[in-house]
Parts: C-alpha cells; structure tokens; sequence
C-alpha cells in the first residue's frame, strides 16, 4: 500500500491522458480530493455535453463515477494506469440539471486483487439530492498479467 498522491499529481496525470487520446471522453473532470474514503472529483458543466432539455445524459454520468472509482484505486494504491473497471452498477435517482456534477467515492474494501467501492453524484450546491449511486471494482495488475483472483 502506497501513500496517496496529491490531487495535483493525479490532475496532471489526467490531463497528460486527455493529451494523448480521447481517455477524457466524458469531458472536464477534476479531482478536489484524494482519500481512500473520501475522493471527489468534478464534471464541469459542458453544454456541449448536454441531452435534449437541458439533462446531463446518463453515459456522461456513468463515466463519472467509472473515473471517480479508478481514483479509489489511486487513494491507496499511488497512481496504477492498468487498474481495470472490473464491475460497475449505478442506479441514476433523479435528472441531474443545471451544473457541474461533484461525484464522492470512498473505498469500502480492499482484497488481494481487488479494489471496492462506491460512488454518489450531485449536481453542486445540491448534496442531498443525490442524481445517481454506483457501486463499483476494480481489478488491480498482477505481476504475471494473468487475470485477477478474486
């Protein structure tokens, strides 16, 4: 287990991503905190990005909290780039509208190969109307690259 690095350093890292491919597709996302129970990350609101209405679509939101979970790997593992989405639920609770989405991780438990967790998402000023929940793990490189155990 590593220390966590600073949200500078994995905010730079993420921008170097954004650089060399489409990584960032979900649009602007930045990271305000990184601890493994509280990592938090922003989606600027982008009309760009937006559905008919006004709605900030579902994909975007999934992106979010599969960004904001890998993050949580970050917390307590320093920055791993070949952590992998192992498994993903959200469930979306209301339409999120009208700003930027902040999404709040936190590490529920680490195994031998695998990282868990979950993600609430609200649009900002709003923390207690939460727009989606999702639980999520992430599979942690093995030396050999074989498939993790679980």
């Amino acid at each position: 287990m590593n220390d966590a690095p600073s949200t500078d350093a994995v905010n730079a890292y993420l921008a170097s991503l954004a650089e060399e491919s489409n990584f960032m597709s979900a649009g602007p996302i930045v990271v305000e905190n990184i601890e493994p129970d509280d990592v938090r990350v922003r989606w600027r609101y982008d009309e760009a990005a937006l559905r008919p209405g006004g709605y900030i679509s579902g994909p975007t939101l999934f992106s979010i909290a599969d960004l904001c979970g890998w993050i949580l790997v970050f917390a307590t593992e320093g920055i791993v780039p070949m952590a992998v989405t192992w498994d993903l639920h959200i469930t979306f609770m209301r339409p999120a509208i009208g700003g930027d989405v902040i999404a709040k991780g936190r590490q529920l438990k680490r195994g031998r190969s695998l990282i868990y967790g979950d993600v609430e998402m609200w649009v900002d000023g709003q923390p207690d109307k939460p727009v989606a929940h999702a639980t999520v793990t992430y599979a942690l490189p093995r030396s050999d690259a074989g498939p993790p155990a679980s």
